[in-house]
C-alpha cells in the first residue's frame, strides 16, 4: 500500500490586480494617454490631468505643447468637470463660454474624471479634436472604461 504524499503547501505570492493589456507599471499615466491617443485619428491631444487640492496640474500627454499645465477647479472645460463632478463632452467648444483655449484649431473636447473606487476624483483624461463633434458614445464609453481602470489602479 502505498503513503499518501503530502502535498507541499503552494508558494504564496503576491497576487496582482488583473491589469488592463494598455497598463504599464513603469509608466502608468503615460500608458494610459498612448492607449488612449491610439483610439481614434481624431484625437489630436491627450492628456491627464491631477488633481491637486484646488487645481489640475498637467501630467503626460501626447501633443502639441499647451500653456493649461496648472488649471483652476471650475476653470475651463476641465475645471468645470472637477467642480461639477461630471464628465464634459463638448462637440463645439467655441460654445463654451469659459473655454480655455489650448488651440486654435481645436474644435471639441472630451474630459472624463478619473476616481479612486471610493468616488474621489484623482484627475482626469482630457481629449481635444480639430473636429466638431469628435466624441461619439461608443469613444466616450472606451474612454471612461480606461479612466475606471486607471481609477482602480492610481496610488496616490
Amino acid at each position: 500500500m502505498k503513503k499518501a504524499q503530502r502535498k507541499k503547501p503552494a508558494k504564496i505570492q503576491e497576487i496582482q490586480p488583473e491589469w488592463p493589456i494598455w497598463y504599464d507599471p513603469a509608466s502608468p499615466l503615460g500608458s494610459a494617454v498612448r492607449h488612449v491617443a491610439g483610439l481614434s485619428p481624431q484625437f489630436h491631444w491627450v492628456g491627464i490631468y491631477e488633481l491637486n487640492g484646488k487645481f489640475l496640474e498637467l501630467g503626460p500627454y501626447i501633443g502639441s505643447p499647451t500653456e493649461h499645465t496648472k488649471i483652476p477647479v471650475g476653470k475651463g472645460v476641465c475645471g468645470t468637470a472637477v467642480a461639477t463632478n461630471q464628465d464634459q463632452n463638448v462637440g463645439d467648444v467655441t460654445s463654451r463660454e469659459n473655454y480655455l483655449a489650448c488651440s486654435i484649431e481645436t474644435k471639441s473636447e472630451l474630459v472624463v474624471l478619473v476616481r479612486n473606487r471610493g468616488g474621489k476624483i484623482l484627475g482626469q483624461i482630457d481629449i481635444d479634436s480639430h473636429v466638431k463633434n469628435a466624441f461619439s458614445p461608443e469613444i466616450e464609453k472606451a474612454v471612461k472604461k480606461v479612466a475606471e481602470e486607471l481609477g482602480n489602479l492610481w496610488r496616490v
